[in-house]
């Protein structure tokens, strides 16, 4: 009995610390941002899947342009206390990595990321997308830059209802790989787009195919991506995972504004 106290409370102090990591989106007036998050159904199971967004600071404080847009979506290996702390550990480090790189690049970020990594007694390894929004002076386009370590590729929804997958993508992060020099790609954001970043445990299910699944995940964002994000992630949850998931679900979209009106999510 003593034991499975134990054993209960170390579950509950990992899952507190998982959800002290999925902090509130931050309001803007400028892009529309929902998220979405669910634990595996095994209450023993502790995920290390991770979202974050947060804005770059502006270039002063008197400046009155819209602010860049941080946004990553991570998934360390395990499903256990040692997940979630690690989890938690790269998450700030990746926040403090960007933030201490001006201009910002989502690939010098995760290259500092990988040099801390290989050096720090840290038993790191997982998957990430790190991506920079940023609007587009005099106009309502944005353009969105990104660097996809081993993680399941960014969709990307234009107005026209077409989806693309971002495929480019370099190794995954894992501290004996060592230091390693990240690439970054860039793309042209129109206005009402809408980008989809998700961590595997949405797409990829014990007996299935992990290729229909995304096939499946790209034909409902062309066809529901017109909706507000609360619905669609919810909509893209519902068909898509496991009613008693085995691993955890992170979904996380972003939409860049369709006309001169602000929106506030």
């Amino acid at each position: 009995m003593e034991r499975a106290l134990y054993l209960d409370e170390r579950i509950s102090v990992a899952r507190e610390l998982q959800a002290a990591m999925l902090t509130d989106l931050p309001l803007t007036d400028h892009v529309e941002m929902s998220a979405l998050y669910q634990p595996a159904a095994d209450g023993h199971m502790i995920g290390g899947d991770w979202y974050d967004a947060h804005h770059l600071p502006r270039a002063s404080a008197s400046d009155g342009e819209t602010p860049a847009l941080m946004v990553t979506v991570g998934d360390i290996t395990g499903h256990d206390m040692h997940a979630a702390t690690i989890m938690g550990q790269v998450r700030s480090m990746l926040r403090q990595a960007t933030l201490d790189h001006p201009p910002y690049s989502p690939a010098t970020a995760l290259t500092a990321l990988d040099a801390a990594c290989s050096v720090l007694p840290m038993e790191t390894s997982g998957t990430l997308v790190h991506a920079r929004l940023d609007p587009v002076d005099g106009s309502l386009d944005w353009t969105l830059t990104w660097s996809n370590a081993g993680h399941p590729p960014p969709l990307l929804r234009t107005p026209d209802g077409r989806v693309t997958q971002l495929l480019e993508h370099d190794i995954l992060l894992h501290r004996s790989l060592g230091p390693f020099t990240r690439t970054e790609h860039r793309r042209a954001l129109p206005p009402g787009s809408t980008l989809l970043l998700y961590t595997d445990g949405l797409v990829e299910r014990r007996g299935h195919d992990m290729d229909a699944a995304v096939a499946q995940l790209i034909a409902l964002l062309a066809r529901h991506g017109h909706r507000s994000l609360d619905e669609l992630l919810r909509r893209i949850n519902n068909r898509l995972a496991d009613p008693a998931p085995e691993d955890d679900v992170v979904l996380l979209a972003v939409r860049t504004p369709a006309s001169g009106r602000p929106q506030r999510r």
